[in-house]
């Protein structure tokens, strides 16, 4: 992109308020021709000069013609985007170098759909449209924090392509970027201090008792004494001994106090995913900041991605 393009695109993009709801009327559309709406411009006027020339009155008929075609196009590409609006819905959350995704809602004023396209105004946007009318654009290389949408074109060349018209907007759509997970080494679990609070978990190791034989259970777990003795099938059954009621610690003092930020970060974001299913509280002690997660994991995640960061302009 050229320098002259970037200071375009920053002077309609500072002319455009940021606005969760953006509806666009005549004085947010901007009409330039385009490569081959320049073409035909030019064809026209050598066409009438050449008539000029000659006298050619068919040669006045066809310069005239194209300076009309090219005047409709203008009105034709201005009626696609005229009325329409455009609402940005809430995006998900993402871990930083994944692509965040937003969603865009577009209405227009009348029943039939106009042929727009959508992208960021820096360029590189990968548009999907919807049946629903909403179209999911991608941004990559997302960094750990608030990502504010970025500014957006919408333009059209239809129906002739001879003319563009565009509109530059920002809408009001943020995504949180949680660290990006990286693997730690599990930490032991707290319990409440009670050892009656324990339960049985299917699966363990330690000897749990008898259990009605089934065939889905194979010819391995079949207690073989019992059956001499009794004529009976029965089947061992383990499991393993799980507190009820533990918690674990994540704690920001968990590591060396040279270890670099986003890396501390990581690690604590990798080890509350992990303790997502298996532990009933998880403390998250941070740096002035301390949360009790219960079920829900997200509170923690997002204190992650907020820690020592500002909100996105």
């Amino acid at each position: 992109m050229s320098r002259w393009r970037k200071a375009l695109d920053g002077w309609m993009s500072r002319r455009a308020p940021r606005a969760p709801q953006v509806t666009l009327t005549q004085n947010r559309i901007y009409l330039l021709p385009t490569r081959f709406g320049l073409l035909m411009l030019a064809v026209a006027v050598l066409v009438w000069v050449g008539a000029l020339n000659y006298a050619v009155s068919l040669a006045y008929v066809l310069s005239f013609w194209i300076l009309a075609l090219l005047l409709l196009s203008v009105f034709l590409a201005y009626r696609q985007l005229a009325g329409l609006a455009l609402r940005a819905q809430s995006a998900g959350a993402v871990f930083a170098g994944d692509d965040a995704e937003f969603v865009v809602q577009l209405a227009w004023p009348h029943d039939e759909a106009g042929r727009v396209r959508l992208g960021w105004l820096s360029g590189g946007a990968r548009e999907r449209w919807l049946p629903d009318g909403t179209a999911r654009l991608s941004l990559g290389g997302t960094v750990r924090g608030q990502l504010q949408m970025p500014a957006l074109r919408v333009w059209t060349e239809s129906p002739l392509g001879l003319v563009r018209a565009f509109a530059p907007l920002r809408l009001a759509a943020v995504a949180w970027v949680y660290p990006r997970p990286l693997q730690d080494v599990p930490r032991p679990a707290v319990g409440n201090g009670e050892p009656q609070d324990v339960a049985q978990q299917q699966g363990g190791d330690e000897f749990a008792g008898l259990t009605t034989w089934q065939p889905q259970q194979g010819m391995r777990r079949i207690a073989w004494r019992v059956y001499a003795r009794n004529q009976t099938l029965a089947a061992r059954d383990y499991a393993s001994e799980v507190p009820q009621g533990c918690q674990q610690v994540l704690d920001w003092f968990d590591y060396p106090p040279q270890m670099a930020l986003e890396e501390r970060l990581s690690r604590l974001c990798w080890r509350l995913l992990q303790l997502q299913q298996s532990a009933d509280e998880i403390l998250l002690n941070l740096p002035q900041q301390q949360l009790l997660l219960t079920g829900d994991i997200t509170p923690g995640l997002l204190a992650l991605a907020q820690y020592r960061v500002r909100d996105g302009s």
